[in-house]
């Protein structure tokens, strides 16, 4: 199974973006984003800090298996926001990682941060959804969408005021996301075809990322020292983590984790 996840993932989100447009036409999106207020800045964390970290929640993953079996979205934010965490991910795949949109707005209520919305983005009806879910940030991934598509989707993503985050895992695509207007690349340290995590390619990838462009490491981070083993270049910005955090024994021990990362790469 672990060669073909990602195309089991793409198939089954296709048949879901089917569904979720029978159920919410694209009319009724519309008119749901035009009531609402400006969206947070998510690239201006990178603009204005020399370091930061994604906080992210997910309850499950095809690898880990179940992570946090049940979530109060408030208490995790808020923990998030104290500990100094600058910026929230959430992943909203229903079927692979017990995702929900609805996180989006419930996290949205009890913090400042700009939200990233975490998923498998296949079709432009997903970006509209992203917005009128209050995301302030869309992932869209490199290696299932063609280039004119990827350049389309940033585009259109801009258009509504979500900041597109394009992630890679090769040099290619890479070369792919910055031909189509990324300004943040996320390197994922995890072949999202294998699930195999292999943090040695964020320091090989980092040196193919334009100078002009913001680089965020995604996945892999699981004690303070993996982000010391990538930490080899300042163009790398920022790290998401969430296994980490959402296994993490309490508020304090969260704090703990994410203090000892900026207190040594925040500044």
């Amino acid at each position: 199974m672990a060669g073909n996840i990602l195309s089991k993932i793409v198939k089954h989100k296709k048949q879901e973006v089917a569904a979720a447009k029978k159920k919410i036409p694209m009319s009724m999106l519309l008119a749901e984003i035009m009531k609402l207020p400006a969206n947070r800045n998510f690239r201006d964390v990178f603009e204005n800090n020399d370091f930061t970290i994604v906080g992210e929640i997910k309850k499950k993953s095809p690898s880990k298996g179940v992570i946090k079996s049940t979530v109060n979205i408030k208490n995790i934010v808020q923990t998030y926001e104290k500990a100094g965490i600058k910026a929230l991910s959430i992943v909203t795949d229903k079927k692979f990682f017990d995702g929900n949109l609805e996180y989006i707005k419930e996290a949205k209520k009890h913090c400042s941060m700009p939200v990233l919305r975490k998923d498998f983005v296949i079709d432009e009806y997903q970006i509209y959804e992203t917005r009128a879910a209050r995301a302030d940030a869309i992932l869209l991934i490199a290696a299932i969408l063609e280039k004119r598509e990827l350049a389309s989707f940033i585009r259109k993503a801009r258009f509504l005021n979500v900041t597109p985050v394009v992630e890679c895992i090769s040099k290619e695509e890479i070369k792919k996301a910055a031909a189509a207007g990324a300004e943040i690349i996320g390197i994922n340290a995890r072949d999202l075809k294998t699930f195999k995590i292999n943090l040695a390619r964020v320091k090989t990838l980092v040196k193919y990322v334009p100078k002009d462009k913001f680089v965020m490491c995604e996945s892999g981070i699981n004690t303070p020292e993996d982000v010391d083993e990538i930490m080899v270049d300042a163009k790398i910005k920022g790290v998401l983590i969430g296994t980490m955090f959402m296994k993490a024994k309490g508020e304090k021990q969260i704090k703990d984790l994410a203090g000892q990362i900026l207190n040594k790469y925040g500044h």
